[in-house]
């Protein structure tokens, strides 16, 4: 069976062995994250890369229950992680470079499984007429607007954060607390009733234009104002030999990102847009917003998963 080529494991296990030796009496009531096959489930273990090589690792990640899942702040405005935020893909290895490569989830999952989380406050709740006047609001667009504020519809505003391009993981990184551990090329979609009402879908970030996170268990700093947010790589367990780990609390932050202005479809498009980037106080220079992802990382062989779902 093929080890953990790319965490480097004959290079850390003497780190890793010292990091659970405290912890050895309590290790045998932590679950073997093979035990744990459904949330494999989409895992790709007859999966190729896009440069042609199957799957070796499953990968799935999930942040903490709220409230200590952590938060991302877009701009002026910081929205807390009350849902977990999963991320599920396979993982194959480069031989030449040790380089990882991408294997997207089956049954047609995503890598980043979208979860709404309601944005606090009103941000687009209370656009006041004259507002609405200086932007050049149409008359449609300001009866339906005045209409959905009578009927409570503009209070809630949801962000669900969705894949925009390939995640790139270094796990030896991660344990590490250096460099990048997770490269995630993300969008942000924002909705509520008005603007499902109105035809108008609005993201901020795209395939072409990513809010691209260098999430991070060491440190970041903030190239705006030099704030510096320390990560953590938590609590590393190993099984089977190297076959499986399992790393508790990890803390992955990144501050470095830079945010695009909000782009729309839809009827109102130019003029939703202008008010999402003005609530949120878009677009924002890199440095200016910040995320905090607090969870676990599974990680196992994708052979042993393929076998154990046989089994069973």
């Amino acid at each position: 069976m093929r080890h953990f080529r790319h965490l480097g494991l004959c290079l850390v296990a003497a780190f890793a062995l010292s990091a659970v030796a405290a912890g050895s009496a309590s290790a045998g009531t932590v679950q073997n994250p093979t035990e744990k096959l459904g949330i494999y489930k989409n895992c790709p273990v007859n999966g190729y890369s896009a440069e042609g090589r199957k799957a070796e690792l499953c990968v799935f990640s999930a942040t903490e229950a709220a409230p200590e899942g952590g938060a991302f702040t877009v701009g002026g405005i910081t929205v807390p992680l009350e849902r977990q935020v999963q991320l599920q893909y396979g993982l194959a290895e480069n031989p030449e470079t040790g380089a990882t490569e991408f294997i997207a989830p089956t049954n047609g999952a995503p890598a980043i499984v979208p979860t709404p989380e309601v944005v606090p406050g009103e941000p687009i709740g209370n656009i006041t007429e004259a507002e609405q006047e200086e932007e050049g609001w149409p008359v449609g667009l300001k009866y339906s607007y005045a209409l959905a504020k009578k009927r409570g519809k503009v209070k809630k505003v949801f962000e669900t954060i969705e894949q925009a391009g390939i995640p790139v993981q270094n796990s030896t990184n991660i344990i590490f607390e250096e460099g990048v551990g997770v490269l995630a090329p993300v969008k942000i979609k924002g909705e509520n009733k008005w603007l499902s009402e109105l035809g108008d879908v609005c993201y901020i970030g795209s395939e072409e234009d990513p809010i691209t996170q260098h999430l991070t268990t060491g440190s970041s700093t903030s190239p705006l104002t030099s704030e510096v947010l320390k990560g953590s790589a938590g609590e590393l367990r190993i099984f089977l030999e190297g076959s499986a780990i399992l790393l508790t609390h990890s803390d992955l932050v990144d501050n470095t990102y830079a945010v695009p202005a909000a782009s729309c479809t839809g009827p109102y498009s130019s003029y939703i847009g202008a008010a999402i980037d003005k609530a949120f106080g878009i677009p924002a220079v890199a440095g200016a917003s910040n995320t905090q992802l607090k969870g676990t990382l599974y990680e196992s062989v994708a052979e042993l998963i393929k076998k154990k779902k046989i089994a069973h």
